[in-house]
C-alpha cells in the first residue's frame, strides 16, 4: 500500500478542521467547550424590527454558537495556529489579546499599552482642564445635593497597573521597542502621574496604589500571575488607605499577612489562562497565590458606595471579607454608570464614596465621563405629571426633615414646616406658569390634597427650581414617600 505524501495528510487536515462545523447538521455535541460561549440558545426571529435593532443579528449568533459545535472547535484550531505562529508568547482568545511575558506571567495587551506606548490622552492640556471641570462639576453637584455639608465624602483608589507595577516581568520586546521610558525611582508613571497632579491641586484625596507596592515582598502577593487584577490583600491595603484620607471615623480593613497557597483567591478575577481558548494550557504546577486573610471583626452597620471599573470587585471583596461591612451595605457600580434615581439613591445612603480606577480608565476620557453624567444625575429635573420618589433623593434634603425606613420615607416632626425645592424642567425664570399645585404621597401610598403653589417671580430661586413649602400636622408627623407636580 502507497503511503500517503505529506501534501495528502497536510490536505486532509485541513479538509477535517474545515469539516468540523458539519458535526452540528449530525447532532453531535462539540469536542471541547470554549469558555464564554455558555449563553443560553435563543431561535432568531426575523422580523423588520429585530433586524433594525440588531437583536435578530445578536440571537443568530447565540444559535449559530449552539448548533454549529464545531465553531468551537475551529476557535481552538484558530487560537493553536495563531499561538504557535508566535512561539507560545502572543496569544489571542476570548479575553483579547494576551501577551505571555518572563516566568510565565500573563499580561493584557490594553495594559501594556498603557506602559509603555505614549502619548496617552490624559497627557494633553485639553484632557486635563476637562478632568479638572468634571471634577469640580460632580464637587459642586454634590454640594448642591447636600447641603449643610452632609454630602458623603469621596476619594480616589488609583488602582495598580501589573504591567508597571510588575515592569521586569513585561515581555522583553515590549522593554526594547518601548516608546515611554522607565519612570525614574519613586517617580509616578503615567496616567498615575496626570492624576495625581489634577486630585492633589482639586485637594481631592487619593491614594496611588504603587506607593503601597512593597518591591521587596513575593510579586504574589499583588497580582495572581494569570489574573487580569489585583489580590484581596492588595486591595484591601489601598481601601484601608483610601477610607483614612477621606472618611477617618469608619472601620477600615486591617489585612493579615497573606497565605501564599494554590489555587486562585478571588474568583471574580479574570484567569486568562483559562479563557484563552488553546490547546495548551499555560498554567504552571504548583503555582501558588496570595490568599487574603483578616482578623475576626462584627459588621459596624456602615455603607460605602464603589465606582469605577472591575479592579472594584477585588475592594469590595476586601470590604466584605475583613467582616467590618455586610455585602447589603457596600454598593458596586463598575463598568456602567447607573441610572440617575439607582445612583441619587445609592449616594444618599452611604457613609462614603470611593472611586476605583485602572490604568486603561485612567489614561483616556473614561473617567471625566462618569464624573460628568454623575454629576448631573445630582441635578435632576422635575418634569411635570411624573411621579418621583422623595426619600433617599435630592429633593427634600432641607436640615428639618428625616428619613425613615431605610431611606425610602421622608418625614416631618409634628407641627414642624420645611421647604421642597423642585428642579423644573426647561422652564425658565421669564416663562414661569401661572399656577401650579404639588401632590404628595404618604407612606402607605395615599395621595394627599394638592397644594397650590404661588408661582410669582418670588417662588423661582436660581432661574429654575420652585420651592414648595410643606407642613406637618400638629398632632402627628408627616411621611412622605413620593410627589407629584401638575403645571397649570
Amino acid at each position: 500500500m502507497r503511503r500517503p505524501s505529506a501534501r495528502t495528510l497536510y490536505l486532509a487536515a485541513m479538509a477535517a478542521a474545515l469539516a468540523l462545523p458539519s458535526l452540528g447538521w449530525l447532532g453531535l455535541r462539540g469536542l471541547v467547550t470554549a469558555h464564554g460561549f455558555e449563553t443560553p440558545d435563543v431561535a432568531p426571529r426575523l422580523t423588520p424590527a429585530n433586524v433594525r435593532s440588531g437583536r435578530f443579528q445578536k440571537d443568530f449568533a447565540t444559535h449559530f454558537e449552539h448548533v454549529f459545535f464545531g465553531r468551537t472547535e475551529m476557535l481552538f484550531l484558530k487560537n493553536g495556529l495563531h499561538d504557535l505562529a508566535n512561539f507560545g508568547d502572543y496569544h489571542a482568545g476570548f479575553s483579547g489579546h494576551v501577551i505571555q511575558g518572563k516566568d510565565g506571567w500573563l499580561f493584557e495587551k490594553p495594559y501594556l499599552d498603557v506602559a509603555f506606548r505614549a502619548p496617552l490622552p490624559i497627557e494633553s492640556t485639553r484632557e486635563q482642564r476637562a478632568a479638572r471641570q468634571a471634577l469640580a462639576h460632580f464637587r459642586s453637584a454634590c454640594a448642591a445635593a447636600f447641603p449643610n455639608g452632609s454630602a458623603p465624602p469621596f476619594a480616589f483608589v488609583l488602582a495598580p497597573s501589573k504591567a508597571e507595577a510588575l515592569r521586569d516581568k513585561a515581555p522583553p520586546r515590549y522593554a526594547f521597542f518601548a516608546e515611554r521610558p522607565a519612570p525614574a525611582p519613586g517617580a509616578a508613571p503615567e496616567p498615575y502621574a496626570a492624576w495625581r497632579a489634577l486630585l492633589a491641586a482639586a485637594r481631592v484625596p487619593f491614594v496611588d496604589a504603587a506607593q503601597l507596592a512593597d518591591p521587596a515582598a513575593d510579586p504574589h502577593t499583588l497580582f495572581p500571575y494569570g489574573g487580569t487584577h489585583w489580590t484581596v490583600h492588595y486591595a484591601a491595603r489601598c481601601v484601608s488607605a483610601a477610607l483614612a484620607a477621606a472618611a477617618p471615623s469608619l472601620p477600615r480593613p486591617e489585612p493579615l499577612p497573606p497565605t501564599l497557597a494554590p489555587g486562585p483567591d478571588d474568583p471574580r478575577d479574570r484567569d486568562l489562562a483559562h479563557l484563552l481558548n488553546v490547546p495548551i494550557p499555560y498554567r504552571r504546577h504548583g503555582d501558588l497565590h496570595a490568599h487574603a486573610a483578616f482578623p475576626p471583626a462584627a459588621p459596624s452597620g456602615r455603607r460605602i458606595l464603589l465606582l469605577g471599573d472591575s479592579f472594584g470587585e477585588q475592594a469590595k471583596a476586601a470590604l466584605v471579607r475583613s467582616g467590618l461591612y455586610a455585602p447589603e451595605d457596600v454598593r458596586l457600580f463598575f463598568n456602567r454608570i447607573p441610572p440617575a434615581r439607582e445612583f441619587r439613591d445609592a449616594i444618599a445612603r452611604a457613609d462614603t464614596v470611593l472611586f476605583v480606577w485602572s490604568a486603561p480608565s485612567l489614561a483616556n476620557h473614561r473617567v471625566r465621563d462618569t464624573l460628568e453624567t454623575l454629576a448631573n444625575h445630582l441635578a435632576p429635573s422635575v418634569k411635570p405629571g411624573r411621579r418621583y420618589a422623595l426619600g433617599g433623593s435630592p429633593f427634600a434634603m432641607d436640615p428639618a426633615w428625616g428619613l425613615e425606613d431605610g431611606g425610602r420615607t421622608a418625614v416631618l416632626a409634628p407641627g414642624a414646616s420645611a421647604p421642597l425645592d423642585l428642579p423644573l424642567a426647561g422652564i425658565r425664570k421669564g416663562a414661569a406658569p401661572t399656577r401650579a399645585a404639588v401632590t404628595l404621597f404618604s407612606a402607605d401610598g395615599t395621595a394627599l390634597p394638592p397644594l397650590p403653589v404661588p408661582c410669582e417671580p418670588a417662588a423661582l430661586t436660581n432661574g429654575a427650581v420652585l420651592r414648595v413649602p410643606v407642613a406637618a400636622p400638629a398632632d402627628a408627623p408627616l411621611r412622605l414617600t413620593a410627589f407629584r407636580l401638575d403645571l397649570q
